[in-house]
């Protein structure tokens, strides 16, 4: 019997996903080795979602599975379980209603044996209905990240543009020891992942789609709620203290400030979604004079800046444009 641990644990947490649970299962299974780890978390389902994995399961009799159902305590709890079960070396994520692409596995696997990589990142897709057709034949360009030659700078792209799925990504497990998803948080990929990349200089990315992630209407990200601006304001809290905790680190700032932008950006577009126009409360200012600081001689626009530093100008400007509209 083989007693070294799984190469790869696969994160798959769902709720209430009966119509997408499965192919998104059996788009890990069909391509699956023992060496490969299933944590399954049913976060309380109420529809037949977990009896459709149970059948699956019995269907697929795959060595290295577990599969639990717990009372439903939201998604980044079920991760955090996930997280504690999982034994692989390295660790990553599936949705419950997404699907990873036909050669995932084949693609990764080659990166992974070879054990050299703390974090691979990946290319991914959105699809409505039915996935895209993959290319065949496509060549897989795969590239380290350059600390050597350019320090935190090699980030800027990444930072920039502020993807932070967590499922677009392989882990080494023991660059997650002592982290933790903040419970009962949505965005909770904007919390977690940008954390991970300050931690270690052993990244490579791979210009290939390897996930597909449904855009549902269902989903979370389409229904915004005042709890939402409290959720993204708390990633972007802690984000505005690791950069205070390295005050005298330029570099960190700078990629950091990058990231920051986009929060910013996000919780303007929540907060005009939300009550028609800019509408922030107290603590929101206060958060937003502490990111104008943080962004200043920095590669976010002057014009996003002076936005976060006079931001009741924004409110009144809005305002009125918002009751002008409604007369």
């Amino acid at each position: 019997m083989n007693s070294s641990p799984p190469l790869l644990s696969v994160i798959v947490p769902f709720y209430n996903n009966e119509n997408f649970v499965v192919a998104s299962l059996s788009s890990l299974f069909n391509q699956i080795g023992d060496d490969i780890e299933v944590v399954i978390i049913d976060d309380g389902s109420t529809d037949k979602s977990a009896s459709l994995v149970r059948q699956l399961l019995a269907e697929r009799r795959h060595p290295q599975v577990v599969f639990i159902s717990q009372e439903n305590s939201g998604i980044a709890h079920a991760r955090n379980v996930g997280l504690q079960l999982a034994t692989g070396r390295y660790v990553t994520f599936l949705d419950g209603d997404d699907l990873l692409s036909s050669d995932y596995l084949s693609i990764l696997r080659p990166l992974l044996l070879a054990n050299e990589d703390d974090l691979i990142d990946f290319n991914y897709q959105k699809f409505a209905d039915s996935p895209p057709v993959q290319p065949v034949g496509t060549a897989i360009r795969s590239s380290t990240y350059d600390f050597a030659g350019q320090g935190l700078a090699c980030l800027t792209p990444l930072f920039s543009h502020s993807m932070w799925h967590l499922w677009s990504r392989v882990y080494r497990r023991s660059l997650l020891e002592g982290d933790r998803f903040e419970d009962g948080r949505r965005y909770e990929d904007v919390i977690f992942t940008p954390f991970q990349y300050f931690k270690t200089r052993k990244i490579t990315h791979l210009d290939h789609v390897l996930y597909f992630y449904r855009d549902n209407s269902q989903g979370i990200t389409r229904n915004i709620k005042p709890k939402d601006i409290e959720d993204m304001l708390f990633a972007t809290g802690k984000m505005l203290s690791f950069v205070e905790q390295h005050r005298d680190d330029e570099p960190l700032r700078q990629l950091a400030a990058l990231m920051l932008g986009n929060c910013f950006s996000e919780i303007r577009a929540m907060s005009k979604a939300l009550y028609g126009y800019y509408h922030y409360e107290p603590e929101t200012l206060r958060t937003f004079k502490r990111l104008a600081e943080v962004c200043s001689n920095s590669g976010v626009p002057r014009k996003k800046i002076r936005q976060m530093r006079y931001a009741r100008v924004d409110t009144w400007l809005s305002k009125m444009r918002w009751q002008l509209k409604k007369r």
